[in-house]
């Protein structure tokens, strides 16, 4: 049963960190993507505080596959670069990196930013990583109005952040940064962690303020191939739909069991989505 379009698919490159860029260009053109989310500071999407190498022969390498790149996400959990950063000279920093980020994304012809809220340090008052966090979103809101983009946010799980692991804590961040450019995305499994579902995202924010998904299997932690957690696909897409979603449905595989054979999992989990994309 055809529930979306296939165009409506993105995959992120994360699992294939272990190989090059063209690589997982060439795998996602087999298996009929159009979208692909790309993750910058890695393979061949080289960036950092300072710059960011020419994005014209990469958009050309899009553009030959006929794939677009629609939403751009730079490194923001592993990397040396957070949103909610303490010490004054790093936080200049990562304002440069994350500007750095929007002008690349831009170049490649995304008009999204994936972001979350950042952690700071849990030895210090939860408001003060919160507040720190408010006004870097607040800045690159900013810049992202300058090159059209959009930042959409999503939360973390509690073992990664104590400032963005809940709704409501996203819902208060959102407020905050009161922005026309900054909006949310549902991370599926964030979400199911905190034992939450689609609906309370969206009786949250509306579909006009959730732009973009990271929508995966998961048990209900793990970034995971659809059929690999315990998540019911078709009801979730459905859950989507009935809010009046018009984002992508991007694959965040993150396990590391997907390094060694990303397009062996890509495959698998095309399977399954394919079920309610054909």
């Amino acid at each position: 049963m055809k529930l979306i379009d296939i165009e409506r698919i993105s995959v992120l490159n994360i699992h294939y960190d272990n190989y090059s860029l063209d690589y997982f260009l060439d795998c996602q053109a087999k298996l009929g993507i159009k979208n692909v989310e790309l993750l910058g500071a890695h393979q061949g999407l080289w960036m950092d505080h300072a710059g960011c190498q020419d994005a014209a022969p990469i958009r050309g390498k899009l553009e030959q596959r006929g794939l677009n790149c629609p939403v751009f996400t730079p490194e923001n959990c592993c990397y040396g670069y957070q949103f909610a950063v303490k010490e004054p000279e790093l936080v200049e920093r990562c304002f440069r990196f994350f500007s750095n980020g929007i002008k690349f994304g831009a170049e490649l012809g995304a008009k999204i930013l994936g972001a979350n809220s950042g952690w700071g340090y849990w030895n210090e008052p939860e408001e003060d990583g919160f507040k720190r966090s408010v006004e870097m979103l607040q800045r690159l809101s900013e810049v992202a109005r300058e090159y059209d983009m959009l930042i959409s946010c999503e939360s973390l799980r509690p073992q990664e952040s104590l400032i963005g692991y809940r709704l409501n804590q996203i819902r208060h961040l959102f407020d905050e940064v009161n922005h026309p450019n900054f909006k949310v995305m549902i991370d599926i499994c964030a979400m199911a962690v905190s034992n939450e579902t689609i609906q309370d995202w969206f009786d949250a924010f509306g579909a006009t303020n959730i732009i973009h998904s990271h929508f995966q299997d998961g048990s209900p932690y793990g970034h995971l191939v659809w059929g690999d957690g315990g998540h019911n696909l078709r009801s979730m897409i459905e859950d989507m739909l009935k809010n009046g979603y018009e984002g992508l449905f991007s694959q965040e595989l993150t396990d590391r069991k997907y390094f060694a054979d990303p397009f062996y999992h890509d495959r698998r989990n095309m399977r399954n989505l394919r079920m309610y994309t054909e």
